[in-house]
């Protein structure tokens, strides 16, 4: 099960990584400003998640670290779609509850 979880957090950190990389490169910089949280949200979930697959012991500091990441993600892309006026909840809503079950995965397994 810590694998499972494990190559979930680094596609979920990966995915978001790319996602802010690709959105740096706006003219806007509030945008780019956002872009860069996200990044660094998905690089911190992503490096979570690699040290939680070679970890031997997963605790509360792992969730944290993980939730830390996911909350940078989650709050950037929650900006980006107010600042843009495409904002759907039902998309944050599912990218959020995801976040909530790779942390708590973390933190147990």
């Amino acid at each position: 099960m810590r694998i499972v979880i494990s190559v979930l957090a680094v596609l979920f950190g990966a995915l978001h990584l790319i996602a802010g990389l690709s959105q740096s490169k706006s003219q806007d910089p509030t945008a780019r400003g956002f872009a860069i949280a996200m990044a660094c949200g998905g690089i911190c979930v992503a490096f979570e998640a690699v040290a939680n697959l070679v970890g031997s012991n997963p605790g509360w500091m792992d969730g944290l670290a993980c939730a830390t990441g996911c909350l940078l993600v989650c709050a950037a892309a929650y900006a980006n779609g107010r600042r843009s006026g495409n904002f759907h909840p039902s998309h944050h809503l599912i990218r959020g509850g995801a976040a909530l079950l790779l942390v708590a995965g973390v933190a147990i397994w």
